[in-house]
């Protein structure tokens, strides 16, 4: 994929997320009278049980939910980059302990993971962030760690340090550039696992707690009225696996 294809997929996902961030803030009163109303012109996919418009709260809970998606990535990448490096780099027993540790993560399928960890710290927000971080570092953790022993045997690499550049420099300037040029595919590939896992957390009454419209949250929620209003379960399990879908078609373009 070039890199304009890139930069249009980046920029409309930036536009999409501002637009969905201003009808957000559109607030919502409760009104029990207008509750469990099925979809009409008013309310285009109708009413939860307090009266709010089904639609706005859909997107309030992909604003949640793509959010901490985002905020698990970005700490994975950030704390497997980190680690990655230094044990690609220095080698010896701190690889080894690396390697250690991002194979006992790898060999745990991450949401097991994230239930253990869980049950250890705070049930909250901060405690699922936690969680998930824990259970997708294996993964990053080893591509960096991978990646930068690979560059080490590339000559440029070699040019850099003979030509008088410092270790912290030639890192800073060669190394993590070249790291980072292909993780937009790998991000993509993992954007709609994590979700389905913050979601699936949470329909298990773990990490995010009522109020806070998260997908996950909305689908326990609509579970209680599913005879009544369908609705309230069928859209947002619908959404969940729009996601998903859609970022996996983005990897697959990417990957071409």
């Amino acid at each position: 994929m070039n890199k304009h294809k890139t930069v249009y997929i980046i920029v409309g996902f930036i536009f999409m997320m501002i637009a969905t961030i201003v009808v957000s803030l559109i607030p919502q009163q409760l009104n029990e009278a207008l509750g469990l109303r099925p979809p009409n012109f008013n309310h285009l996919l109708g009413t939860d049980q307090l009266g709010r418009d089904f639609l706005l709260r859909l997107i309030q809970g992909s604003i949640v939910t793509i959010g901490l998606t985002m905020t698990v990535i970005v700490l994975s990448i950030g704390i497997g980059l980190i680690l990655g490096l230094i044990a690609g780099i220095e080698g010896r027993w701190f690889d080894k302990s690396c390697m250690f540790l991002a194979d006992l993560l790898l060999a745990i399928p991450s949401f097991i993971i994230a239930l253990v960890v869980l049950s250890l710290v705070s049930d909250s927000m901060l405690g699922l962030l936690f969680a998930l971080t824990i259970g997708w570092l294996g993964r990053y953790l080893r591509y960096f760690r991978n990646l930068t022993r690979d560059l080490q045997k590339q000559p440029f690499i070699t040019y850099a340090v003979l030509s008088g550049n410092s270790k912290m420099k030639t890192t800073l300037v060669h190394t993590i550039p070249h790291l980072m040029s292909n993780i937009l595919a790998l991000i993509t590939a993992d954007i709609g696992k994590i979700m389905l896992s913050i979601s699936g957390l949470a329909f298990l009454g773990l990490g995010i707690k009522p109020p806070t419209p998260e997908l996950g949250t909305i689908l326990f929620d609509g579970k209680s009225y599913f005879s009544a209003a369908p609705w309230l379960f069928f859209f947002p399990g619908l959404l969940l696996g729009g996601y998903a879908l859609l970022f996996q078609m983005i990897n697959n373009k990417i990957m071409k």
